[in-house]
């Protein structure tokens, strides 16, 4: 596609007298050519943002009432955890209690990952999307292991992302020479590994479910609170984030496509399994932290706001899948 600018380049440079050899001529034409598309970038980016915007407006009227739903789910969840937050928050004892702070969090890293899939479904990204609902589900696995193993495992859980940060700084100074970036202080980088050694005792396998669950890896722990039945989902959606080799044609954008072809960029198909799913799972997330000891008895915390909250909230989900299926049977 550049034959032309080639020879025009090659032509000027003889012209001029230069010896045109293949790397000056492939320098100057460089130039020439990064020159001529800095001066049209604002308008090749203009439309791009243009037809992009247009194509947002479009999806989100194909797929209203589903957007409608699953923003309202979210809406209501974010309302039912601020509203279980202001309650516990005015017991002193509660405050910094280990059980409760880490449901809380989940449920928080919840609600902004969900707005990110709504943001994703919007924009045209289902398998984006699906890749995104990933981190949900190992949540919902994550929260369903602590609510049964109660305060100890929160306070694991919570050793485990100190182990985990003593090893991020560890890389950072691994890799801090050749990124050309300033790392941690040497006084820094020994207090986070005193901290992981102190928590592992030395051992190298040390995982915070392990002691409850016997095992470590998602694909047991899901078996262990019972969600293996999406284990087929999970698996696709890893295959979204991972380098793969896979036909376009499986992806959930390719719904609705009529030939092979490769996807580049948006599509308004394959909303329905991202949205219900995305619903589903902070639906799951939700209720375990507004149930926060329920169970315990001797807990003075009121729990009929939280019932009432779920209740709607398990209305939402049943309508969030609905509305999107109805969507796609009246196209």
């Amino acid at each position: 596609m550049f034959e032309e600018l080639l020879e025009m380049v090659e032509k000027k440079l003889k012209e001029s007298g230069s010896k045109a050899d293949y790397e000056d001529i492939i320098d100057f034409a460089s130039k020439v050519l990064i020159e001529d598309t800095l001066s049209h970038e604002k308008g090749t980016v203009g439309k791009v943002i243009s037809e992009n915007d247009a194509f947002i407006k479009r999806n989100r009227e194909k797929w209203s009432l589903g957007f409608q739903k699953l923003h309202a789910l979210r809406e209501t969840s974010l309302q039912a955890g601020m509203n279980f937050q202001k309650q516990f928050l005015e017991y002193d004892h509660y405050q910094t209690d280990e059980l409760i702070g880490v449901l809380m969090r989940q449920h928080a890293h919840a609600c902004r990952i969900s707005g990110e899939i709504i943001h994703l479904l919007e924009g045209g990204y289902p398998d984006a999307a699906v890749a995104r609902w990933r981190t949900l589900y190992e949540m919902v696995i994550t929260c369903l292991l602590i609510k049964k193993y109660g305060r100890n495992a929160a306070i694991d859980y919570i050793k485990y992302g100190i182990v985990k940060n003593a090893e991020g700084i560890n890389e950072h100074k691994r890799t801090a020479a050749e990124m050309g970036v300033e790392t941690f202080s040497q006084e820094e980088i020994d207090f986070a590994n005193s901290q992981k050694e102190e928590i592992t005792e030395g051992k190298s396998s040390w995982h915070w479910a392990r002691k409850y669950a016997g095992v470590s890896k998602v694909e047991k722990l899901r078996e262990h609170v019972g969600l293996d039945k999406w284990s087929h989902n999970y698996k696709l959606a890893s295959r979204n984030i991972h380098s793969d080799y896979f036909e376009m044609s499986c992806l959930y954008a390719m719904s609705e496509a009529k030939s092979d072809m490769l996807l580049v960029g948006q599509s308004n198909s394959g909303l329905i399994e991202p949205a219900h799913f995305t619903a589903i799972s902070l639906a799951q997330i939700t209720s375990i932290f507004l149930t926060a000891y329920i169970e315990d008895k001797s807990k003075e915390l009121d729990y009929q706001d939280s019932l009432l909250f779920m209740k709607v909230i398990d209305n939402y989900v049943k309508e969030v899948g609905e509305a999107f299926l109805n969507v796609e049977k009246a196209i």
